[in-house]
């Protein structure tokens, strides 16, 4: 976004903020630091919608020296649609890390309609994201992509390695905590008293760091796909992909055309793999021609082990790619990729959505995550089909600039925040044990499940009603939650009878208040 915004000198630094923390009006506040959104003139395409506004805060690189080099961290407001809004809004946060809230906005404001009706919808570029200083590396060339798996992952450490370099003296003032940091300056320099939180995967760290950070700022938390800064989730990522992909294995075998169709999904996973594996130590590469299952264009991949792994560990994010999973495995167990290769397309773009700053991701993982990886836990812990999170990633922290982490950090958080925790039964990262293991320190919190849902459940079903309800009454006291139980496995054959092929399948709701007793 291309825009000049004069901002009044009370916001220009996070240390001289207080002085406007008296400011409880977001309209005057909102005047001052925002203006309409570039339209269709300047973009090509109108703003997402009416009264959408943009701007930018400038905050120190880092908070504790004055001297240090400003930078811009941008914010969308969605105004609300009453003209009395309520001054609480919700912040929106988006996971990676290293993802962009304001391009998040573009595909997941409408399911937010019920909220904006009274309160503004705020979204944050997290510092070294979309246009708030993003840090992005090199990418691997189309050359370096031709080259065989072992020597682009040599050509990819080196990029990062020069990558690390560049930015080896901002790095370390790209955490969590200075994120928390950038959205108090923002709440503040907007003149909202107290806000809601939404956050969806490594988002829902950065929502539970602000509350426990800023508790009389925060109304209400909504963490979809739990994230919790007292684990490394990389360490438990094969362990939590297989539970996942086994899960659908036990759904397929549940519905009788999945079952008499496809057989044992798993084993066939296994067979698969192997088999590309023997190809990638022969040096016979496996060249699938197909067509673009959305654009119809001729399209070229060759299949190797490791982007087999990485397909079923992407298509697993997603209800809709699941779906299509058993047969695509299936397929290729007879040798037909066809279907493979197109659910690599669609695996790939619903992942280049993101849009991921490599650099910021990297300082987060490595900073925060990597504090609870030790040397054994990089060569026992097991791959998901030959995808090993923790190697590949390791080198990579190896090198990278550290930062300097408070010794609280990592402690789990207690707060009395009311708290919504969501979470999906074939979620191959952030599955229901997380939510579970967060729950325990958030007294006010409820949990709830959905059973044919993934990473990710605020889309689906009668979520964004109970979300919306939430966040109106700031708490889930007589919010109705029955409806999450609709919210089953898709049939997983197309064009299947849902009802038939759905109804052994186990789908339920948990919702346990956290004081309960619940954890991984």
């Amino acid at each position: 976004m291309k825009k000049i915004i004069s901002i009044i000198s009370c916001v220009l630094l996070i240390g001289g903020l207080a002085g406007c923390s008296k400011q409880h009006d977001p309209g005057s506040a909102t005047s001052s630091l925002l203006r309409a959104c570039p339209g269709f003139m300047e973009t090509g395409k109108p703003p997402l919608v009416s009264g959408a506004q943009c701007g930018r805060l400038a905050v120190k690189e880092n908070p504790a020296d004055p001297a240090s080099k400003n930078i811009d961290i941008e914010i969308l407001r969605l105004p609300a649609i009453s003209p009395a809004a309520q001054q609480d809004p919700l912040f929106l946060i988006q996971g990676g890390p290293g993802g962009s809230s304001i391009e998040m906005a573009s595909f997941i404001h409408g399911f937010f309609a019920d909220v904006r009706k009274n309160r503004d919808l705020i979204f944050v570029d997290q510092r070294g994201t979309g246009q708030s200083n993003p840090l992005r590396c090199d990418p691997l060339s189309e050359a370096d992509l031709q080259l065989p798996e072992s020597a682009q992952l040599q050509k990819y450490l080196q990029y990062m390695a020069q990558c690390a370099e560049k930015f080896n003296a901002s790095l370390p003032f790209y955490t969590t905590l200075h994120a928390v940091q950038d959205l108090e300056a923002v709440r503040q320099a907007l003149g909202y008293p107290t806000i809601n939180l939404w956050g969806v995967s490594y988002g829902t760290r950065v929502a539970l760091e602000y509350a426990k950070r800023h508790p009389q700022s925060t109304r209400s938390i909504i963490l979809d796909g739990v994230a919790p800064k007292e684990i490394a989730l990389s360490k438990f990522s094969a362990r939590d992909s297989l539970a996942a992909l086994t899960a659908v294995n036990s759904e397929c075998q549940s519905q009788p055309e999945c079952a008499r169709d496809f057989g044992d999904i798993l084993q066939k996973t296994e067979t698969v793999y192997a088999r590309l594996q023997l190809a990638d130590q022969s040096g016979a590469s496996l060249v699938i021609n197909y067509e673009h299952p959305v654009y119809q264009q001729p399209e070229q991949l060759t299949l190797t082990a490791k982007n087999f792994s990485m397909l079923v560990f992407n298509a697993l994010y997603s209800r809709d790619l699941t779906v299509l999973l058993p047969q695509a495995i299936s397929e290729a167990e007879h040798e037909n990729y066809r279907l493979l290769a197109a659910l690599f397309s669609l695996a790939m773009e619903q992942s280049q959505k993101m849009n991921i700053a490599d650099a910021m991701h990297f300082s987060v993982l490595c900073n925060e995550d990597w504090h609870f990886i030790s040397a054994a836990d990089v060569e026992t812990t097991p791959p998901f089909f030959g995808l090993n999170a923790i190697k590949d990633r390791n080198q990579i922290c190896d090198f990278w600039p550290k930062a300097s982490m408070p010794d609280d950090f990592w402690q789990p958080i207690h707060s009395e925040v009311p708290a919504l925790l969501l979470s999906g039964k074939h979620d191959p990262v952030t599955p229901e044990t997380w939510a579970e293991l967060v729950a325990r320190g958030l007294p006010a919190s409820v949990r709830l499940l959905a059973a044919g849902g993934n990473h990710g459940i605020s889309y689906e079903g009668c979520v964004p009603q109970i979300i919306a309800q939430f966040v109106e009454r700031g708490s889930m006291r007589d919010v109705k939650t029955d409806c999450v139980a609709n919210i089953k496995p898709l049939p997983l054959v197309l064009g299947a009878n849902q009802k038939k092929s759905s109804s052994s399948a186990a789908s339920a709701v948990s919702v346990d208040a956290a004081n309960e007793g619940v954890i991984p």
